[in-house]
């Protein structure tokens, strides 16, 4: 399948907020307790698509999934373990593939979008968390060549989650 990928408009929440309602629901169904507290809502994806941190992935004019990208996060200035760089890193959040778009490369699709992202922005690395629990992340950061460096906690809630990296 073919993809493209663009900064989100506001005019595509709705699309958004159905992605992300049915990953939640999706995690929820496998014991992954990252999102069930009604994160991420309709606030912080508006907020984050007025901001020009979300990205629809999109395949013949649909949006199929969605991401975010920061150049700084502050959960990851503290790890328990070892980051592979220190520091110009693309950090990459919320992704989510539409239900009938699972396990079609989306994903996968999305690394190699912020991939792209980050060496337009000089960045030398991508960083990602993840809950321990969501084991199709982790098995697609160790498909991509991510490196497990050790946990991090996020402050919104406290939660340790698994901290990926990977040197582009």
């Amino acid at each position: 399948m073919e993809f493209t990928y663009k900064t989100a408009d506001i005019s595509a929440l709705n699309e958004v907020l159905e992605i992300y309602s049915s990953a939640q629901k999706f995690m929820e169904a496998n014991g992954n307790p990252q999102w069930v507290k009604g994160f991420p809502d309709k606030t912080d994806i508006a907020g984050a698509i007025y901001g020009a941190i979300i990205y629809t992935v999109l395949h013949k004019g649909e949006i199929v999934g969605v991401f975010a990208v920061v150049n700084y996060d502050g959960n990851y200035d503290y790890i328990n373990g070892s980051w592979l760089t220190s520091g110009n890193y693309l950090a990459v959040h919320r992704v989510a593939t539409k239900e009938n778009f699972r396990k079609k490369g989306v994903a996968k699709f999305i690394v190699e979008a912020a991939t792209e992202i980050a060496k337009k922005r000089g960045r030398t690395s991508l960083r990602f968390d993840t809950h321990e629990k969501n084991i199709p992340m982790q098995n697609l950061l160790n498909s991509c060549g991510f490196t497990q460096c050790g946990t991090v906690l996020i402050n919104r809630d406290g939660t340790p989650r698994l901290a990926y990296e990977k040197i582009i």
